[in-house]
């Protein structure tokens, strides 16, 4: 998990644009997502699209992004515990 990057991706995408990029990534293997062009593993690259459009869930919901970061690791952590 990179949160540098899921940050980034959930403040300047929307929730259809990040599908649409885990869609393409699925389908081709490739992103035209300029921020994970250059990172060669595509599961990480997933896992990042994924993780950014359900924290922007909570950000369309009202939460502030930093709640919503706080929110979405805690539940990452309950399922890994």
């Amino acid at each position: 998990m990179d949160i540098k990057i899921i940050k980034e991706l959930s403040q300047k995408y929307s929730q259809d644009d990040l599908i649409r990029f885990a869609d393409e990534l699925e389908n081709t293997e490739k992103t035209s997502c300029p921020e994970c062009q250059n990172n060669s593993d595509i599961n990480e690259v997933m896992s990042n699209f994924l993780q950014a459009c359900e924290i922007k869930k909570l950000i369309d919901n009202g939460v502030s992004l930093n709640e919503a970061i706080r929110e979405f690791t805690k539940r990452v952590r309950t399922v890994l515990s």
